[in-house]
């Protein structure tokens, strides 16, 4: 029975504990297995990355037991190794889901990543365990879950004042997956969870950097590691979720219990509010203007020329992490709505390919950019922030203004991906290392996963390209 001192460390060692494969919606299991397709996708490309690059050589000094694979390579290294440079090529290109809120009162920013840190962790572990398919699905979705609720239940100062909840409370959620897989009693999993939450970190201050997706690395591997040591006799506070010194009072100035007890898989936040896919590779925050702005161009058959300004008006709360107005590279594009926008206008789209160092420093897309201009719109500020609202303005040459509201992007549970557009962006990743034929070996046994006898059947694929 839950205390009411350790009310909320209580609530998460019992859902972990006592959530098995048949205790998870078959909806969520869905929904698990195109996180699946989603995350290794983007593992595979973020090892193509710059920042995956440098992960390996590090990783590959440093030796060790293979345990392993760094996804879209030939490396074995320890299994929190492993979780480290995966966690961080899912994140690298910040391509990867986000979490969606269910309270109106959250702001968009607070909520994570959740499938990178959980599914970079859970994988690494369930291969060094020679873990079943089934097993992997069922960590990762109750990793998830924590997660979300975790992200959810936290003070909005948590985000507010600078914490990229992706790599604090990524942690958290990495570690319940890697306990699960690893089978810790509860007062080891209690252990796990105040080893995470002490390793729990990620600075806003970094966005724009590779910085950023190697708190979502460290996340992963935080988790992975916790589990460890915790199985081995390592201990920690056994409440570290509550109290005057607990996770949630310290790093958000408390929290709502509400949103988590009661809470955890009553609904599964996978399914209800639901998980958004990325459209494009950059910060989600402008993906409904960017969705918006794509779908005038089209639609009016709108040429670059015909242009004189481009004006977008939204809240703070996507202006103030967007902050990159003149980007320089490719990483601080992913921050910019000037890039996001400006890039759409030149060439209507915005994959991997434009958000590269050479396409941010070529002149006409420096000119593009000089065409866009955000500015707070103080009544769309007033509706709050449980939609990323905003307002595209463009301005034709002869004086024509064409406008729409953005509030959605696709890949959202309101515009979902089917599974060829999903698909379509898997190609778009796995091509950066894979041929056709092993992409699409890959993702149909993703969507399978669960009924894997062994996870090696899938690692064996996972490695670098096959002839």
């Amino acid at each position: 029975m839950a205390k009411p001192e350790s009310a909320l460390t209580d609530a998460v060692v019992q859902f972990v504990l006592e959530t098995g494969y048949e205790g998870i919606p078959e909806e969520v299991r869905a929904i698990s297995r195109r996180c699946f397709v989603d995350g290794i996708g983007l593992m595979v490309a973020g090892s193509t990355e710059a920042s995956g690059r440098i992960l390996q050589k590090y990783v590959r000094e440093l030796g060790g037991e293979p345990e392993a694979l760094v996804v879209g390579t030939d490396l074995t290294v320890p299994a929190h190794l492993a979780a480290l440079v995966n966690g961080v090529a899912a994140h690298a290109m910040d391509y990867d889901d986000t979490q969606l809120s269910s309270y109106p009162d959250r702001v968009y920013g607070l909520l994570t990543h959740p499938t990178s840190p959980v599914l970079a962790a859970s994988l690494a572990m369930a291969e060094a365990m020679g873990s079943t398919g089934q097993e992997l699905l069922t960590a990762f979705a109750v990793g998830f879950e924590v997660e979300c609720k975790v992200a959810e239940a936290i003070k909005p100062d948590h985000y507010v004042k600078g914490f990229h909840s992706t790599g604090t409370i990524g942690a958290i959620g990495a570690a319940a997956a890697a306990a699960k897989l690893l089978g810790l009693e509860e007062r080891e999993l209690r252990m796990c969870l105040g080893i995470a939450c002490s390793e729990s970190a990620g600075l806003r201050a970094n966005f724009g950097t590779m910085t950023k997706p190697y708190h979502a690395g460290r996340a992963a591997e935080n988790g992975a590691a916790a589990a460890r040591l915790a199985g081995g006799g390592f201990t920690a506070d056994p409440a570290v979720l509550d109290g005057r010194w607990g996770f949630f009072q310290i790093m958000g100035g408390g929290c709502d219990p509400d949103y988590l007890l009661g809470k955890l898989g009553k609904p599964w936040s996978a399914a209800d509010p639901g998980v958004s896919i990325k459209p494009y590779p950059c910060g989600s925050l402008g993906h409904p203007a960017m969705d918006a702005m794509r779908d005038l161009l089209i639609e009016k058959d709108i040429r670059p020329e015909q242009v004189k300004k481009v004006r977008f008006g939204t809240t703070s709360r996507v202006l103030e992490p967007l902050r990159y107005t003149d980007p320089q590279n490719e990483l601080e594009a992913k921050f910019s709505l000037q890039f996001g926008l400006g890039i759409l206008l030149l060439e209507r789209k915005a994959g991997i390919h434009q958000y590269r160092d050479e396409v941010v420093r070529r002149p006409d897309v420096r000119e593009a950019m000089k065409k866009v201009e955000t500015y707070e719109d103080g009544e769309i500020e007033g509706m709050g922030y449980s939609l990323i609202r905003g307002k595209v303005s463009i301005e034709m040459e002869d004086g024509t203004v064409h406008e729409r509201m953005s509030e959605l992007s696709r890949g959202t549970p309101q515009r979902p991906m089917n599974r060829e557009e999903l698909y379509e962006k898997f190609q778009e990743c796995c091509g950066l290392v894979y041929g056709e034929k092993q992409t699409a070996q890959i993702e149909r046994l993703l969507y399978k996963v669960d009924a894997v006898e062994n996870i090696h059947t899938l690692i064996e694929l996972l490695g670098p390209a096959q002839g």
